[in-house]
Formats: structure tokens, C-alpha cells, sequence
């Protein structure tokens, strides 16, 4: 029996996966994803031209989809689950939020942390940030701070420019609590890069805050060193 997969994966192995094929050979391929072994023989795994290789309808099938052949239209009809479209309604939700300022890469971390949002928060992430803290926000179910006490308004909002592309914010921010209020410091570091359809984008590289713990659980962020 094949192994459940998580549901976000679905779109990604997919797209990277897909290929038309009837006639494979017996495959001994090993297929890893997430670090986690998965039985191929059914799908009959092949490389071709450094290309991974499967038949499209026992893709479909084994993703609880199905893949139907319309001789009347010559196509190939792939129906895919809800996870799948899930996926692809996280990537649009994403490629909306694309900041075009470095202001507004900024603006949206912070509103990710005020309304303890790990999945906005990550949204804004450059993709080395987000190779280093993906995990931890899988494993606290992209939610991040606690329940108190919690950042405010930011205050003192300085602008650096370091490069062209590289801008850094230096702020304060108010700490609240039910019965007791308090202050505290970071550093975001924005750099502007050329994403993959073209466009420039801003996005966050680095976080650093006077004491990393004080909105609760805060993902990717390090200690302002003294």
C-alpha cells in the first residue's frame, strides 16, 4: 500500500512529475518525499534526460484522482482532488501579496505577528528565510506568537538604505498584556529580488528584535547581538 502524502505536497510532486506514458518498464526508482519513502512500483518511475518520468493516469489514481483520455477532443481530462486546488489557491493567495515596496514587506510581517499569522509572515519571507523556517512553521500549524502578551503599534520607525536593492528598518514596538504594558526593539532587513515570472518584489531576509521571545513564539527571527 502507498503511503497517505500531505496535502500541500500534492500540487508541487505533480507539476514536477507530470509526464504522458503508457509503456515503462518495471521501475526501481526509490521515491522520497518529505523524507519519507514511498512504494514506486506501481508507478513505474523513469528518468529521462535528467527528467522524472510517470504515467499520468496512475499519478492521478494514486493521488485519489483519475486521468481520462478524450478521444473526441484529443485531450487528456485530469480530475485532482480538493488539496490540490488548495494549493493552487495558497500560490495565487501568494503571488497577490507580492510586496512592491520594501514598506510594504515590512508592513505585512508585522501584521503577520500582530494577528499571529505564521502563513502571512512567510508569504513576505525571501526563499532562503523560507527554507530555514518552513518546517517550525509546519509544526506549529502556521500560527506563531501566544496568547499574551502581544505587538502593538511599531514606534520610531527608522529607514536605512544599504544597497540598491538592500533596505533595513529599525523600529520599537509596544508589548500588551491584560494587565501590563511594555516596549521592545527589532531590525528587518528587505532586500528587493527578481521573481520567477519577472516582476520585482521585496521580500524579508533578515528579523532581528531585542528579545526574540517577548511576542511568544516568533519563526526566524535572532537576537540583536549588544
Amino acid at each position: 500500500m502507498l503511503k497517505s502524502l500531505p496535502k500541500i505536497v500534492l500540487c508541487t510532486v505533480f507539476g514536477a512529475m507530470i509526464a504522458v506514458g503508457s509503456a515503462y518498464a518495471g521501475s526501481k526508482l526509490n521515491l522520497v518525499i518529505n523524507d519519507q519513502a514511498f512504494e514506486t512500483s506501481y508507478l513505474d518511475l523513469q528518468v529521462e534526460d535528467g527528467k522524472v518520468l510517470v504515467p499520468i493516469d496512475r499519478l492521478a489514481e494514486v493521488f485519489k484522482g483519475k486521468a481520462v483520455y478524450n478521444a473526441n477532443k484529443n485531450e487528456v481530462q485530469v480530475t485532482l482532488p480538493e488539496s490540490a486546488q488548495q494549493a493552487v489557491q495558497i500560490d495565487r493567495l501568494e503571488s497577490a501579496m507580492v510586496p512592491s515596496t520594501a514598506k510594504e514587506a515590512l508592513n505585512t510581517w508585522v501584521k503577520g505577528i500582530q494577528t499571529r499569522n505564521g502563513a502571512l509572515q512567510y508569504a513576505v519571507f525571501s526563499p532562503e528565510l523560507r527554507s530555514k523556517t518552513k518546517k517550525e512553521f509546519e509544526d506549529h500549524y502556521w500560527t506563531t506568537g501566544g496568547s499574551s502578551p502581544h505587538m502593538s503599534e511599531i514606534e520610531k520607525l527608522k529607514t536605512k538604505s544599504l544597497s540598491k536593492s538592500t533596505t533595513q528598518f529599525s523600529f520599537d514596538y509596544g508589548l500588551v498584556a491584560s494587565n501590563w504594558k511594555g516596549k521592545g526593539s527589532a531590525v528587518v532587513t528587505v532586500k528587493k529580488t527578481m521573481t520567477s515570472n519577472g516582476y520585482e518584489a521585496w521580500y524579508v531576509t533578515n528579523i532581528k528584535m531585542k528579545d526574540p521571545s517577548d511576542t511568544g513564539t516568533t519563526i526566524g527571527v535572532e537576537p540583536i547581538k549588544k
